[in-house]
């Protein structure tokens, strides 16, 4: 069977622990904060860059990896041996699928481009998946790409955005621009189907809101494989609902996450996300 190198983008959210384990190669997004580029995986942290959006004259910007850094990746691995499976963020929001595709047809070969329709930890299942099959050695990319198709038909991504600024200069709504106007201090659940966020439901309070996400959990009538949180400035009710999962699934443990920046820019200071895929 033919090596296979799994590649994907920062905003899965991966632990260093995970991209080493699982031999992943990370291609990361930048944010600009106030004119200066970074990158997110060596230039900050969670709380560093929490702090400099807290003081930031303007909304910070996300870029995705140039054209280059894929065709350089590609070819590199390519030369080593390998196919290559790249698999990144939804492009409802974010281009970066389309230049891995674009970079795909420069570099040649064997290169298989997945839009995951997911980001942070609901990307991250697909992406370690696929490097756990990739190191056993024993399947094809047609057959890791089937079973990640698998996890993410059985994937939901709930996230809480306590306030709307930065989903609404973001420009990230999708369709739930009709819930802006008057409404900046409504606690708003989205749901990120089909690889764009579509309104849940909206609350007045936070309590109300993690009572409405246990009880959406209550309710999944599958199986729950794999549920992990991500929070930005949100550690409080990630650690609540951690908990309550927890004790509701008998799972061994609910992992909370800091959000990478370019979600958090997005999302907004005090977001916090859960997401879980089924058998």
């Amino acid at each position: 069977m033919a090596k296979i190198k799994i590649i994907t983008d920062s905003t899965a959210g991966l632990t260093m622990e995970e991209i080493k384990q699982y031999q992943i190669e990370v291609l990361p997004l930048s944010v600009e904060v106030d004119g200066k580029s970074y990158n997110p995986m060596t230039d900050l942290t969670a709380e560093s860059f929490m702090a400099m959006m807290a003081e930031a004259k303007s909304l910070p910007k996300s870029s995705q990896p140039p054209i280059g850094a894929f065709v350089e990746a590609y070819e590199k691995f390519q030369q080593e041996g390998y196919e290559v499976l790249s698999l990144h963020l939804t492009e409802k929001l974010s281009g970066t699928v389309l230049t891995a595709r674009q970079a795909a047809e420069i570099a040649g070969g064997n290169v298989t481009v997945i839009d995951t329709d997911y980001t942070a930890r609901g990307q991250a299942f697909q992406v370690i998946e696929a490097a756990k099959m990739a190191q056993a050695g024993t399947f094809s990319v047609a057959e890791i790409v089937d079973r990640i198709a698998e996890i993410r038909d059985n994937t939901k991504l709930y996230i809480v955005v306590v306030t709307l600024e930065n989903l609404i200069k973001g420009g990230r709504v999708g369709k739930m621009q009709g819930i802006i106007g008057n409404l900046l201090n409504i606690k708003l659940v989205a749901r990120l189907k089909d690889g764009q966020l579509e309104e849940e439901t909206k609350q007045r309070s936070v309590k109300k809101i993690l009572n409405y996400l246990i009880d959406t959990v209550k309710n999944e009538t599958k199986k729950v494989k794999e549920l992990d949180i991500v929070h930005a400035n949100g550690q409080k009710e990630a650690e609540q609902l951690a908990a309550e999962f927890k004790s509701l699934l008998s799972l061994k443990e609910v992992p909370i996450f800091k959000a990478d920046p370019i979600i958090a820019t997005h999302a907004g200071n005090g977001a916090f996300a859960f997401m879980y895929y089924t058998e």
